[in-house]
């Protein structure tokens, strides 16, 4: 079965959507350590004054925090409110915005604790959208006793366990995935090679890597096949 293993990101780009579109079943990889300023929490949108990063506060815990277990904080006023408000002055004038408006705006009126729960809620709304159809599991919703295991074999381990035996991951994962390891245990590992796309876009020269919601407004329909548009691999 061939599977893609994938941190829970906020808003996330157009690749993100092309792994999940290309395996059998999409892993939220959430027991791992939340990392602090990463896209976890954070995620780009482009505006008539030019790019803005939207980004969630998150309560300050341990260093060890997983991302299961990262919380949104509200100390300085509810971040939802403010970022479906930046949203939509952003992209009320797009083409498509107004097909999805109610979408957003009921994923965006609601409190969410739980950093995790808001970017699922998010990524398997744009997957529905999308029409994306995948068997998905949560690595945190796993016995996987694997505390003591180094990268490589945390992943390994994982593809065991939901029965992954073609991962195709990131192009970063290259740098740090042991793939002996993986061949030893008869599971081939494709890694992502994606030529991000140009579609229509207002205000200025066009703009690559913000989240996926950019396409979706300014695109509608066409979305998915904008995005498999990009889809170049290399092993």
């Amino acid at each position: 079965m061939k599977g893609t293993i994938l941190q829970p990101t906020y808003l996330p780009w157009l690749g993100y959507f092309e792994m999940i579109d290309s395996a059998d079943v999409f892993v939220v990889f959430d027991h791992v350590q939340f990392q602090r300023k990463s896209w976890q929490q954070r995620n780009k949108i482009k505006t008539s004054n030019g790019v803005v990063t939207l980004t969630l506060p998150i309560k300050r815990k341990g260093r060890n925090t997983r991302i299961c277990d990262a919380e949104i904080s509200y100390n300085q006023g509810n971040p939802l409110e403010k970022h479906w408000k930046t949203i939509t002055l952003a992209y009320k004038k797009t083409p498509f915005f107004s097909n999805y408006e109610s979408i957003f705006q009921d994923l965006y009126s609601k409190k969410y604790n739980m950093l995790s729960d808001l970017n699922f809620a998010i990524i398997e709304t744009i997957s529905e959208i999308l029409g994306l159809d995948k068997k998905i599991v949560f690595s945190s919703r796993l016995s996987l006793n694997d505390e003591n295991m180094g990268k490589t074999e945390k992943v390994v381990n994982l593809c065991k366990k939901v029965d992954i035996t073609s991962l195709y991951d990131a192009k970063s994962a290259a740098e740090f995935l042991n793939i002996p390891l993986f061949d030893k245990e008869g599971i081939s590992v494709t890694f992502q090679s994606y030529k991000h796309p140009t579609y229509n876009q207002p205000w200025g020269n066009f703009v690559a890597y913000l989240s996926v919601i950019d396409l979706l407004f300014n695109e509608g329909d066409s979305s998915l096949e904008i995005i498999r548009g990009g889809r170049e691999r290399i092993s």
